[in-house]
């Protein structure tokens, strides 16, 4: 019976030290305006420019990315409305993630 719960404890040990190294980031992006808000699509980069993983705005200009490594990463955002492209430029923001911290970020596209 020890066994299982030091086993038990160990395990749960082990959860909370690797969700411990994770970050996530909330923010806000829109184009033309403020008229462009859902689809956007969010980028992040490592430092090393690979991408990391990227998801889309809802309809009110909302993201989130979750789980991330700590350490600092490029952010950018992209969409295509109308037959024009929209995007935060050659010079994307670079954000700073760490342990259990929330990084609130707004992301202002411009037409191409």
């Amino acid at each position: 019976m020890k066994k299982i719960i030091y086993l038990a404890f160990v395990l749960l040990a082990m959860v909370a030290c690797n969700s411990a190294d994770k970050g996530t980031i909330m923010g806000t992006a829109s184009a033309d305006g403020g008229n462009i808000m859902a689809g956007i699509t969010v980028q992040l980069y490592t430092m090393n420019t690979d991408l990391y993983t990227t998801t889309t705005t809802d309809n009110e200009g909302n993201f989130t990315i979750s789980n991330i490594e700590s350490g600092n990463y490029y952010i950018a955002a992209t969409v295509q409305s109308g037959g024009e492209t929209y995007d935060t430029g050659n010079t994307p923001m670079v954000v700073y993630v760490s342990d259990e911290i929330v990084k609130e970020v707004s992301l202002s596209l411009s037409k191409k």
